[in-house]
């Protein structure tokens, strides 16, 4: 008998220090509420209702991640920002990128006029084997 007032005990504790099963509580509670105030102002049968019958399921995940956080003791995922950061550098280079390939006036730029440089011995080089037809 002592063993299960122990167990139950580290439950309460739990409760009272695990801020995401009280968030998750207290988001089915308001799920419920919402459920009820639209069931009472509406003359339609709740169980047909689509808006009701979406705050109760909603309440129903919340009671059950709750319960599930209370057993297994998990707290609140904490946020990946690096991800993100990572993932907006990447598009922003790609970007940047994109933009330097279509725009032969930046790449000149970027490139200190080498470009353009190589781009006329190229083409100088081209009309020097061609030889001079003459009508």
């Amino acid at each position: 008998m002592a063993s299960k007032a122990d167990g139950t005990g580290a439950y309460v504790r739990r409760l009272i220090e695990n801020e995401y099963v009280q968030e998750n509580l207290a988001q089915a509670a308001e799920s419920l509420r919402a459920a009820y105030r639209l069931a009472s102002k509406r003359r339609v049968e709740p169980t047909r209702d689509e808006k009701v019958r979406r705050q109760v399921r909603e309440a129903a995940l919340s009671l059950r991640e709750a319960a599930t956080a209370l057993q297994s003791d998990r707290r609140k995922p904490k946020k990946r920002r690096g991800r993100r950061v990572m993932l907006v550098l990447a598009l922003g280079a790609g970007a940047t990128a994109a933009v330097v390939a279509s725009s032969e006036e930046l790449r000149r730029k970027l490139l200190g006029g080498e470009g353009a440089r190589d781009e006329e011995s190229v083409a100088g080089s081209a009309a020097e084997s061609q030889p001079a037809v003459n009508a």
